[in-house]
């Protein structure tokens, strides 16, 4: 999962407070997400890898992706990239939060515990009926 915004610096989401603002306008699509990989390959994180975000005439590019815990990404990065990620990915609750790691472009990791009024099953199913509803659309 890649996400391409209109425009912007990276070092612009480079902040706590853009991760957050960054996380809350991408809400819907996070959590649908991350409740799909949950369901699919487990316990994880969405990792936003500011470090490799590009810039085309589309908009900067920020390159997403859902990180499970015994996957073959998480033992080619070494593991989770502190104790304290390890626990939160141990103790969140799939159902209610989605856990955010944002690798900075100075080197360092941030990690969010996030959770909204809207679940992330309930953003998983509104996705998959606004895709039936497409669907029957390009059929009518």
């Amino acid at each position: 999962m890649g996400l391409t915004l209109p425009s912007g610096r990276v070092e612009d989401l480079d902040t706590a407070e853009a991760h957050l603002a960054f996380i809350r306008s991408q809400w819907p699509d996070f959590a649908a997400f991350a409740w799909q990989k949950y369901l699919a390959e487990g316990r994880g994180a969405i990792v936003v890898n500011l470090r490799n975000a590009s810039k085309s005439a589309a908009g900067l590019h920020v390159p997403s992706y859902y990180m499970a815990e015994g996957s073959q990404r998480l033992v080619n990065l070494g593991g989770w990239p502190s104790e304290e990620i390890s626990n939160v990915i141990k103790e969140y609750d799939p159902a209610k939060d989605v856990v955010f790691i944002f690798l900075r472009l100075d080197g360092d990791v941030f990690h969010y515990n996030v959770s909204d009024e809207l679940t992330p099953p309930g953003a998983h199913e509104a996705r998959q009926e606004a895709d039936e509803r497409r669907k029957h659309a390009a059929l009518i």
